[in-house]
């Protein structure tokens, strides 16, 4: 374990770094803050860096041990170097480095990513979902709305997330805080074009479908407990005009009251519940 208590650092310059996406993009690294996300990082990740605060260290016995025992290399900062590194404007006293997954459109099917967490399931004798569905994002903006949507689609055993070209990055500070450690339980795959991900749904038998305002069916009387790719859109203008006419279907949400509409992070959490619901409890 090293000691470092001068923000000019080289280490704690480049962690800084990350901040930005031309560096996480150079370095094939991003930073995770929190117990939590910690936590779950140095569990499912490969983490490379482990920056911790004296006032931190007696709760972060286990997980010190556990990065120790996987080769991560430790640092006890200050609270100076905390706040320089921290994105937050009151840091949290704990940040791991990890490294970003190599993850594609063709490594992307059922049973293609063993993480512990299908073992444990399967170990808790839980039955695979074979109709877990795929999210695919068109032009999503707001770190938040997407750290949300990542969550949401690891809380119902979604396959994976497919971000088109356009969305924010997945791994911006402000994502990795919003998902709260379930980046790290399910596949994200970035920059994929319509086209790809379309063909990638048809090739793999999964039905697109799109939220929409006009033409749609009501979410609630559609059946959706099958194979799905629920397309969801950019938060001012939703799905693009061009991917509505290619999903096979078209949803929208009934609502009773005067709102026009929703934010899409919780539009996808009011789709892909029913769509859990609709998989695992009618009978």
């Amino acid at each position: 374990m090293e000691l470092i208590t001068s923000v000019n650092n080289q280490r704690v310059k480049d962690v800084a770094n990350l901040k930005l996406k031309k560096y996480r993009t150079e370095s094939g690294l991003f930073f995770a803050e929190g117990l939590r996300a910690v936590q779950e990082a140095v569990e499912y990740a490969e983490v490379t860096d482990l920056f911790f605060t004296a006032a931190e260290e007696e709760k972060l016995n286990e997980i010190l041990e556990a990065a120790k025992e996987k080769g991560v290399r430790l640092y006890q900062a200050d609270a100076k170097v905390m706040a320089k590194l921290s994105d937050t404007k009151t840091p949290q006293g704990v940040l791991a480095v990890v490294r970003i997954p190599e993850q594609s459109l063709q490594k992307l099917r059922p049973g293609s990513f063993p993480l512990k967490a299908d073992k444990q399931r399967h170990s808790a004798g839980m039955e695979t979902d074979n109709n877990a569905p795929v999210i695919v994002l068109d032009r999503i903006q707001d770190p938040g709305n997407l750290g949300t949507i990542i969550r949401t689609a690891d809380a119902v055993g979604a396959l994976g997330i497919i971000l088109l070209e356009g969305c924010v990055d997945a791994y911006s500070p402000k994502t990795v805080r919003a998902s709260m450690g379930s980046l790290f339980h399910l596949p994200v795959v970035q920059g994929i074009f319509p086209e790809e991900a379309l063909t990638w749904c048809y090739r793999h038998g999964y039905e697109p479908a799109a939220t929409a305002m006009k033409g749609a069916a009501n979410l609630y009387k559609t059946d959706i407990s099958k194979k799905m790719a629920f397309i969801f859109g950019n938060e001012a203008n939703g799905v693009s005009e061009e991917l509505q006419a290619a999903a096979e279907t078209r949803l929208f949400i009934p609502m009773a009251g005067q709102a026009e509409s929703m934010n899409v992070a919780m539009a996808a959490g009011i789709v892909l519940f029913e769509g859990l619901r609709q998989r695992k409890f009618i009978r």
